[in-house]
């Protein structure tokens, strides 16, 4: 890359930073280089998809593309902005970019979310590689309008969104957790919204630091829902299987209140599903339908 790459791309610059800071925060509270335990995942902001759903964690959207598991994954992810992103911010301006990466994020964990609801999966899922699919796609969206498939730009770029997502697909059939529709649906939202930018147009100085400004909002704002929910609510952190867990000790200490808590906590994530129904039978046969005593 030439010297002064990213001189006018504040915004990607912006993004670098913020991703290993997070980085840095995560080793800090999990001692660890290589590993997110799941329930410092959740606390920071992962997308959990049946939570993202059950219990309207749709802060998590946004702020779960600003998360990583281990150095590998964010530095990958980091190298990949690096080289896409100021071709994006120094084409289309910085207006453009802040927002862009955001839906691209979100609308990437959206995919991610729905598949994870329709397979029932009890994982979480981190990372910026669905905001950044939606880079790439967006620098090939760009690259096609001014050079043709042919260019230079177009060919790179279709090269490297190949790779990212041929290697999920390659990764998962050999028993790898990438979180491939992220990479899809924000790739897809990249790609549509840089498609509706009309060429030539640039914002204004003042603008620009307003559409910035209200990006960095969006995402302060979810990072304070996202540490509200921390302190208000006792499964925020918790996974489907520590729910469970939480309902069983307490329904066998004799905490009724606890006990209905848990199982509110685990329905909202699995419905009425069989095991669920299970649960809800031993809750209702120790504590009664209508709560029974605590201390029984």
């Amino acid at each position: 890359m030439p010297k002064g790459w990213l001189d006018e791309a504040p915004v990607t610059r912006a993004l670098l930073v913020l991703n290993f800071a997070v980085f840095g925060v995560e080793v800090a509270l999990t001692r660890s280089f290589t590993e997110l335990p799941a329930r410092q995942a959740l606390e920071l902001g992962a997308c959990n998809p049946l939570a993202t759903v059950g219990d309207h964690r749709f802060e998590t959207l946004v702020t779960a593309c600003f998360l990583h598991a281990g150095v590998l994954h964010v530095g990958l992810n980091m190298f990949a902005l690096w080289q896409a992103g100021p071709l994006v911010e120094r084409s289309a301006g910085s207006a453009r970019m802040a927002p862009m990466y955001l839906i691209a994020g979100a609308l990437g964990n959206v995919a991610s979310v729905a598949y994870g609801w329709l397979t029932r999966s009890v994982g979480f899922s981190v990372g910026a590689s669905g905001a950044i699919s939606g880079v790439i796609a967006a620098a090939l969206v760009l690259g096609w309008r001014t050079q043709g498939w042919r260019g230079p730009i177009t060919q790179a770029m279709v090269r490297w969104l190949g790779f990212v997502l041929v290697f999920g697909f390659w990764s998962n059939m050999t028993g790898g957790r990438i979180d491939n529709a992220a990479h899809v649906g924000g790739a897809i939202a990249g790609g549509v919204v840089a498609s509706l930018w009309v060429r030539g147009y640039r914002y204004s100085e003042a603008m620009t630091d307003v559409r910035m400004g209200l990006s960095a909002a969006v995402l302060v704002a979810c990072i304070a829902v996202v540490a509200w929910r921390d302190r208000t609510d006792p499964f925020a952190a918790m996974m489907l299987q520590d729910r469970f867990d939480y309902t069983h000790a307490a329904l066998y200490a004799g905490r009724c209140p606890d006990a209905r808590q848990g199982l509110a906590a685990v329905e909202r994530l699995r419905g009425t599903m069989a095991h669920v129904t299970s649960l809800r039978v031993q809750v209702d046969g120790v504590c009664g339908k209508d709560g029974g005593q605590e201390g029984q």
